[in-house]
């Protein structure tokens, strides 16, 4: 195994172990009540909400599993057009990212904490910029060095106010305006591309399973009609576990691409 291929492994690790260090010797701040949209009953253990907690955990397995995947040579993805599966860094990039989401929605959801819900918000922006510059750099014919420069910029200048409470909107107005970014730069990358051969069928399962995360999302917040606050299943619960497959299914596609790349 390279050793890029363990700083997925490590991550999980370290933030894994913060989380359980943290709730064993009491949350750092003071409790606000963070999550209480979620619908699930906000406890007085050091988990306040069980259910939307250890869901997350979904995200860490399906990273785990990317980077598994790509230590193993992504085999049987290979192609010479594909830029994701030539390159060393960019699955394994991709999976830490994937991995983030895990305990950083954990720490909104265990913690009740504000600034739980500052790394829950932050770990998905993070997130949610991968797949825009990588559409963006693939719809330019770009290379690895391209996506860094697109990406860095753009995510430190979203993450940094929000981090420091300055960002003027919130993190749900946030996602409204870049998750439909990323579909648009992919279906405008289809729409340019059209004489590719490119495994569109994971790409639509990713949509279909967001689509289905997202009418859960909506339907089990406080008050809506699938909220029952004391349930052991929990409607946010189901959208954090078919928004971890969603990643897969956004991981499949990349390494199943089939063009030529026009380096830049």
């Amino acid at each position: 195994m390279h050793t890029i291929h363990v700083i997925p492994w490590a991550l999980a690790t370290v933030l894994l172990g913060a989380f359980f260090v943290f709730g064993a010797f009491g949350w750092p701040g003071e409790f606000v009540g963070a999550g209480g949209l979620f619908c699930e009953t906000l406890s007085a253990s050091w988990i306040k909400q069980p259910a939307n907690t250890w869901s997350n955990l979904g995200f860490v397995v399906a990273g785990l599993w990317m980077a598994s995947h790509a230590s193993a040579g992504l085999r049987g993805d290979m192609s010479a057009g594909n830029l994701f599966t030539r390159s060393r860094s960019m699955p394994i990039a991709y999976a830490a990212l994937v991995i983030f989401i895990g305990p950083g929605s954990m720490a909104l959801h265990g913690s009740g904490h504000a600034w739980g819900h500052t790394v829950d918000v932050l770990a998905m922006l993070i997130y949610i910029m991968f797949p825009i510059a990588w559409s963006a750099t693939r719809l330019f014919g770009g290379n690895e060095r391209l996506f860094w420069r697109i990406y860095l910029p753009v995510t430190v200048a979203l993450a940094v106010p929000h981090t420091f409470g300055i960002l003027p909107f919130s993190g749900i107005i946030l996602y409204a305006v870049l998750i439909p970014t990323a579909l648009a730069l992919e279906g405008a990358l289809h729409l340019r591309r059209p004489v590719c051969t490119r495994r569109l069928g994971f790409m639509i399962g990713a949509v279909g399973c967001f689509a289905i995360a997202l009418l859960f999302w909506g339907l089990s917040l406080t008050g809506a009609p699938l909220c029952d606050p004391v349930s052991l299943l929990q409607g946010h619960a189901i959208w954090h576990l078919l928004c971890a497959a969603t990643t897969v299914f956004v991981f499949l596609a990349y390494a199943k691409e089939r063009h030529q790349e026009r380096r830049v």
